[in-house]
C-alpha cells in the first residue's frame, strides 16, 4: 500500500512516526484495541495472533506492515501482537497519512486505484468460495 505514495510522500509519512522499540514477550497491542494508524516493522519479529477462535499465530518480520487500513479508516486490531525478539517499529499515525494524501492528491488517487483492485479480489475470492461452499448445481 506506501508504495503508492512516491518517494517525497513516503518521507514526510516516515518523518510523522513515531519510533518504538519491545523486549522479547513485550505486547505491543490486543486484539480489540483502536489501531490509530499502521505499524512497520523495522527490526525483530512478532508473533501475530488472531482474535478468531482456531485462527493460527504466526510470525512476520521486517518490512511487514501491520493493520494498514487503519492509515486511511478507524478500525480496531484483529489480532494482538507480542514481541518474539527485540523489535523496532515505527508506528505510522492515520492523522499523518491523511495530511500526505491531501497533499499529494496523485498518491491518494493511486491508493483509491490500489484499494479498489484489492477490494474487487476479495470480492472475486468471497464469490469463488460461496460457490465452492454451494457444491454442484441440483436438479
Amino acid at each position: 500500500m506506501l508504495k503508492s505514495l512516491g518517494e517525497e510522500a513516503l518521507k514526510l509519512l516516515a518523518f510523522g512516526s513515531l519510533p518504538r522499540s519491545y523486549k522479547p514477550r513485550q505486547a505491543l497491542f490486543e486484539a480489540g484495541d483502536d489501531a490509530e494508524g499502521a505499524i512497520l516493522i523495522l527490526g525483530g519479529q512478532l508473533r501475530l495472533v488472531p482474535a478468531a477462535i482456531g485462527g493460527a499465530p504466526r510470525v512476520v518480520g521486517v518490512g511487514h506492515l501491520i493493520d494498514e487500513l487503519a492509515l486511511i479508516v478507524p478500525a480496531q486490531r484483529s489480532m494482538s501482537a507480542v514481541a518474539q525478539t527485540t523489535v523496532e517499529v515505527l508506528e505510522l499515525p492515520r492523522d499523518q497519512m491523511m495530511r500526505i494524501l491531501e497533499e499529494y492528491p496523485d498518491a491518494a488517487n493511486m491508493l483509491r486505484e490500489r484499494l479498489a483492485k484489492r477490494t474487487m479480489a476479495l470480492i472475486d475470492e468471497v464469490n469463488a468460495l460461496r460457490d465452492r461452499m454451494d457444491g454442484p448445481p441440483r436438479d
